[in-house]
């Protein structure tokens, strides 16, 4: 999508905005799935989500929380603003107890996301239910059971934790130089292995573990290159016992270790042996069993730079790890291991003509997530397909691209029976003129589907799109809407315009044409509407 830098004056108001909306759900009352407990309250919170909405369609948000203090886009947010606005202190306040870490909204997140996360922290506390459903990209709300490092992620919002939840130790040793024998065995066991004894635990699965143990603590303390070829040869016999016996966590104990080894022997003595046991952990039977962990690994780091040197083999393996999990944490674990490998661009073209409707869309959007460009016109006919998620999943793929073959063809999708499409539809509009060789599109075609839209959030992308579009067309059609309508004798009076489409045209002139359309705000200052009186004051106060 369109990349926004926002300062910190607008960072902050981003933050405002979603400090409003959550104030507002948790005083009108969130239930424990996140619905509000009063229906009535539902004017009040629509209006802070469109506020919170306008911001993040502008730029994204990348929060932290650190020793009590907000980080926006890596400043520190000054501490008496905290203290000064009951707002941010509230909202403060509640990140730290319920052990968030840090918030990232992508530009142009949907509502309904803004909204989930607002309700996660408008909750009294964390855990609870996990709203999920089969798509890797969609809702996944962890509880306190779960071992993940997120606690909520969508397609475009993605919360971490403050710390690391119970139980969630990453397998990964820090460190291994080379050091005497003993002591290093010792290291490699406590840092690797010292969870491996779990319910169902054999006697073999510990020799198997405390062989791997020794074998890599010889390889580690070797001072040349025949001491670490023969620590190698032992070694990769108890990776072949592993693999038989299919020990997964021995295996990605192992090669955890021996990644972090490679970087510190570097080009030194023993390079050679590390290559080899490496090379003996990319057989087929052993990167099915490494894939098998990666939802258990909080840190992936080293597995995958290991795993990314069977190219797409591993992705093969990946992808179809990603079809038959049966949990959201472990699809999205999979998923983000594929993208952040950045290989198999050809398996996933494949994988676009299976019949199975799940696997077209995983591929589709692993495929924009990647950003595969040439995958375009591959994908556009999908826009067309009678399944809703692929046509979303299609439309959000190719906004991602932000080709400009993607994006006319999403042009043409602004009549989509399907909210979430025509939304995204109308945020294509507003790219266009940022895409390499683009031209224009008009706004007559956005203004017609404007006039019949009845979904709030849509209309709202259109206003947007309508502003950032700027012709003189599109100044006239939000002139229109913005304004008081004129009655004329003879005609069948219109149904009265509802103030938020008034304000959010009124808003997309003036981001539009700024100071030439302050005439226009101005005579609104007096409106018979005061909601749009009152936005129009605040823009001329800008």
């Amino acid at each position: 999508m369109q990349r926004a830098v926002a300062d910190g004056r607008a960072a902050r108001g981003t933050l405002r905005s979603l400090a409003l909306l959550v104030d507002r759900m948790a005083t009108l009352g969130v239930d424990g799935a996140g619905a509000l407990t009063n229906p009535d309250a539902a004017v009040a919170v629509r209006e802070a989500l469109r506020q919170f909405t306008g911001r993040i369609r502008e730029a994204p948000m990348e929060c932290r929380v650190v020793e009590v203090q907000f980080i926006l886009a890596g400043e520190p947010v000054d501490r008496a603003l905290t203290r000064d606005d009951p707002l941010i202190g509230t909202l403060l306040f509640r990140c730290v107890s319920l052990g968030i870490g840090a918030i990232t909204v992508r530009q142009g997140a949907a509502p309904g996301e803004l909204l989930t996360l607002a309700s996660l922290l408008a909750q009294p506390r964390s855990g609870g239910s996990a709203a999920t459903n089969d798509t890797p990209t969609s809702l996944s709300v962890i509880n306190e059971q779960q071992a993940s490092r997120e606690l909520l992620r969508s397609w475009s919002v993605q919360v971490l934790p403050a710390q690391p939840p119970a139980g969630g130790r990453s397998v990964t040793p820090l460190s291994v130089p080379a050091v005497a024998p003993r002591e290093a065995d010792d290291r490699f066991a406590d840092s690797a292995f010292s969870d491996d004894v779990v319910f169902g635990a054999t006697d073999d699965r510990e020799t198997v573990a405390s062989s791997a143990a020794q074998a890599f603590g010889k390889l580690a303390a070797a001072h040349d290159d025949l001491a670490a070829t023969k620590a190698a040869d032992t070694l990769i016999a108890v990776l072949d016992t592993a693999e038989f016996r299919g020990e997964a966590r021995v295996l990605e104990g192992t090669a955890t270790a021996v990644m972090t080894h490679m970087h510190t022997v570097s080009g030194g003595a023993g390079r050679l042996a590390v290559e080899r046991v490496l090379r003996r952990l990319q057989h087929r039977s052993s990167l099915e069993l490494l894939a098998k962990r990666i939802p258990h690994v909080p840190d992936r780091t080293l597995l995958l730079e290991l795993l990314s040197r069977a190219g797409e083999t591993i992705v093969d393996i990946l992808v179809k790890q990603l079809m038959e999990a049966t949990d959201a944490a472990a699809r999205r674990a999979y998923f983000d291991s594929i993208v952040g490998l950045d290989l198999g661009g050809t398996l996933l073209f494949e994988q676009l003509r299976d019949p199975r409707w799940y696997v077209v869309r995983n591929a589709v959007a692993l495929l924009g997530e990647m950003g595969v460009e040439q995958s375009d016109s591959t994908m556009l006919p999908f826009l067309q397909h009678d399944d809703d998620r692929i046509r979303v999943a299609t439309a959000r793929a190719l906004v991602r691209l932000g080709t400009v073959k993607a994006l006319n063809g999403l042009h043409a999708a602004i009549d989509d029976s399907n909210a979430e499409v025509r939304r995204i539809a109308a945020v294509s509009y507003g790219l266009t003129t940022s895409a390499a060789g683009a031209v224009r599109p008009h706004a007559g075609r956005l203004a017609m589907a404007l006039e019949k839209e009845t979904d709030e959030d849509v209309a709202l992308e259109m206003l947007a799109s309508l502003g950032k579009l700027g012709s003189a067309d599109a100044i006239q059609r939000l002139l229109r809407i913005a304004m008081p309508q004129q009655s004329q004798t003879g005609d069948t009076p219109e149904k009265p315009r509802e103030a938020w489409i008034r304000i959010a045209a009124l808003e997309a002139l003036v981001r539009a044409r700024g100071q030439a359309v302050m005439p226009h705000v101005q005579s609104l200052t007096h409106d018979a509407d005061p909601e749009v009186a009152q936005a129009a004051f605040r823009l001329t106060e800008r």
